[in-house]
């Protein structure tokens, strides 16, 4: 199927280099899919601030992707699903982590979902700022500092120190660093699926 490009009142191309997919010529899965992300991700998306869905309801962000090829997008929602269920690590080590990864690839829509979501669950807005200029803040706990540095240094360097590995270890233990390692993977494959598409954050947000 290929999707027709849909405009939306003015805004910028919500699908980057992916048109919008329209409701009409969805298949079967893909309606599947676009009725699971719309009752599951959509709500949840409003409650923590930021934009799902243009004015018009169609799907944006990685979101309208996933209904693009909506077999391996339905395994992502899956993956994220398990892991926001069964992850040992609380919600704000989990924003810490995933807006680390949206700083360091650049990452417009990731950034501004997650910075909204880290408002959410609590964590401060000089903390968040502080994150989102890639500098550590200094409220941030031996904790939250040491999950920061872990994630920061394996998304840029590509290897862990042992200096690192032992702060993270002694924080989070080691189920906490196996799971910090799943969340960073799935949200460098979110990175990597918004800058290859070149999936835009809503304007002015």
């Amino acid at each position: 199927m290929t999707a027709v490009a849909r405009p939306s009142s003015g805004d910028e191309n919500w699908g980057g280099r992916l048109p919008l997919a329209r409701s009409g010529p969805l298949d079967r899965d893909q309606l599947a899919l676009a009725d699971e992300l719309h009752a599951q991700v959509v709500p949840w998306a409003r409650r923590s601030g930021f934009r799902a869905v243009s004015a018009e309801g169609d799907l944006i962000g990685p979101f309208n992707a996933f209904l693009h090829r909506p077999g391996p997008g339905k395994r992502y929602l899956d993956w994220v699903r398990a892991d926001q269920a069964e992850s040992t690590l609380a919600a704000p080590l989990r924003e810490i982590i995933i807006l680390t990864i949206g700083v360091a690839w650049n990452s417009g829509y990731e950034i501004y979902a997650h910075a909204a979501v880290a408002r959410h669950v609590g964590i401060a807005e000089p903390v968040i700022a502080a994150l989102l200029h890639g500098e550590p803040a200094e409220q941030l706990s031996a904790t939250e500092a040491a999950v920061h540095r872990f994630t920061d240094e394996l998304v840029s360097a590509r290897s862990v120190s042992d200096d690192t590995y032992r702060l993270a270890l002694e924080a989070v233990g080691q189920a906490g660093v196996l799971d910090m390692v799943n969340l960073i993977g799935m949200y460098l494959a979110t990175s990597a699926l918004l800058n290859a598409f070149q999936i835009p954050a809503p304007p002015g947000e």
